[in-house]
């Protein structure tokens, strides 16, 4: 069982957590005067649980969309209908350019053999 799936965070997010939640008690406790740093390090760690509970709440509350492979499967057979239609689409514009190639020529030769006053070709 990984650290994000029982806690909701990441070895990362963490470990940011614990060093910021340690560097708030070292700077309280040097800052404390007369060893009353006892209620301020209760609160700096008190707030800390607080705030790890509300981020783990939040995160596990959004968890990422996980697909199984049936999903993953249908949306292959889905793009590989589309691949497959567009392959048809450009063998019938192959086809359709190669027909208007044909009837390009065709007007082509008649055109010359009007300006040349010969027959037009059968």
């Amino acid at each position: 069982m990984s650290v994000k799936s029982a806690i909701g965070l990441d070895w990362f997010d963490l470990t940011v957590h614990v060093g910021v939640t340690m560097m708030l008690a070292v700077i309280a406790s040097s800052a404390a005067t007369g060893g009353q740093d006892g209620p301020i390090l209760a609160a700096i760690f008190g707030g800390s649980l607080a705030l790890l509970g509300w981020r783990r709440n939040r995160a596990r509350r959004s968890p990422p969309p996980t697909t199984t492979g049936e999903v993953q499967a249908e949306r292959i057979f889905q793009l590989e209908d589309r691949v497959a239609e567009l392959e048809a689409r450009q063998e019938r514009v192959l086809e359709l350019e190669e027909r208007l190639d044909f009837a390009e020529r065709l007007l082509a030769q008649r055109r010359e053999a009007q300006s040349l006053g010969l027959r037009e070709p059968e």
